[in-house]
């Protein structure tokens, strides 16, 4: 493990196509094996956590899964090549992560993590991953920066890359309506090894002032302690964003997503697109995933934002009748500047009005 600053070249696509990357939930193997050849060759990696390994306050109803996620994983890489990208989120850990013996633990936990089979680690502890001790002392997985650490600018990209000696990153969401820097990304990326991934449809509340604290929601225990940030009792996702969708439905078009029609604008500047949904079953994702995979128009945004749970009007709405008044085309360039812009909530009205 003498060189550590060069594990991460790997993930760069070798293809003039864009690639996906999945999240795990029960029944996914078999919604895999239901697909043709080629369409399973544009899924690059399944993303999943192990909640007996690393804390999370997601919401998994049985955690007798595991095992089977574990089986289901391992299946799809020997079968198809598909990679197994563990993903981590370390930041808001306590601080004996940074001490020993408690980093000690999680670089054990990696070990172990690596020896089952994955090939990625999409982790979003800068502080850990600029430890040459820490580096230097877990497996040679593919590092990928997590979207969680919010890089949205080339100068972001350049540092990181060039100081902390990351090949591969998540971009934030905004980035999503900012072509204009994308395409400055990919001019200085695109021949250095570097990849690039983009989230498809999370669905978050575009520049949402509460993100930060929902994303340490989620990245620890259900029930640590009182003093940790977690989310028990739902009390941020349910009663904040879908009801502030469902009381201000045109807001869910400005949420910086990419519509599956839209993916050819980004196909040129970007590696993989990765969709949104772990824990969230099978029934409710395949369409989702499939619109994603075959570049579908005729999936509504209830299906889309499979994770959301959305009452408004909006969620009738289809990509087609998004798509036939220019949505992708003009809200990839937005920057997501809403306050001097009507275009989502004309488009939402005039498509209520047409219906």
């Amino acid at each position: 493990m003498d060189h550590w600053w060069e594990w991460n070249c790997e993930l760069t696509s070798v293809n003039n196509y864009m690639r996906f990357s999945l999240p795990y939930t029960p029944g996914l193997l078999d919604y895999v094996e239901s697909l043709t050849p080629d369409t399973i060759k544009s899924i690059h990696d399944v993303y999943f956590s192990d909640p007996l390994i690393n804390p999370t306050a997601r919401h998994f109803s049985d955690i007798d899964f595991v095992d089977q996620m574990w089986i289901d994983l391992k299946l799809m890489k020997s079968r198809y090549n598909i990679k197994m990208n563990y993903t981590m989120n370390p930041s808001v850990w306590k601080n004996d992560v940074y001490l020993s013996p408690g980093k000690q633990i999680l670089i054990d936990n990696l070990i172990d993590i690596y020896t089952r089979g994955c090939d990625m680690l999409t982790f979003n502890n800068l502080m850990l991953l600029r430890d040459i001790d820490f580096r230097e002392n877990i497996p040679d997985f593919a590092i990928k920066l997590s979207i969680n650490n919010k890089v949205s600018t080339l100068d972001e990209v350049e540092f990181l890359h060039e100081h902390v000696q990351l090949n591969n990153f998540i971009l934030d969401r905004s980035v999503n309506r900012n072509l204009d820097e994308i395409i400055r990304i990919h001019e200085w990326t695109h021949d250095k090894g570097i990849s690039l991934t983009l989230l498809g449809q999370e669905g978050c509340i575009t520049k949402c002032p509460f993100k930060q604290t929902c994303d340490n929601m989620i990245s620890t225990f259900h029930d640590y302690d009182i003093h940790e940030v977690n989310d028990i009792r739902l009390q941020h996702s349910q009663k904040f964003c879908d009801s502030h969708y469902n009381d201000n439905p045109a807001d869910m078009l400005k949420s910086p997503w990419i519509s599956p029609a839209g993916l050819v604008i980004y196909e040129p500047y970007i590696d993989y697109i990765k969709l949104a949904g772990r824990g969230v079953d099978i029934d409710s994702l395949k369409v989702m995933l499939s619109s994603y995979l075959h570049q579908k128009s005729d999936t509504s945004l209830s299906d889309i934002f499979s994770s959301h749970h959305i009452m408004s009007p909006v969620k009738t709405i289809t990509v087609s009748e998004l798509e036939e008044k220019g949505f992708s085309h003009q809200v990839s360039r937005c920057k997501n500047q809403c306050s001097s812009c009507n275009f989502c909530d004309k488009i939402y009205e005039s498509i209520i009005n047409d219906n």
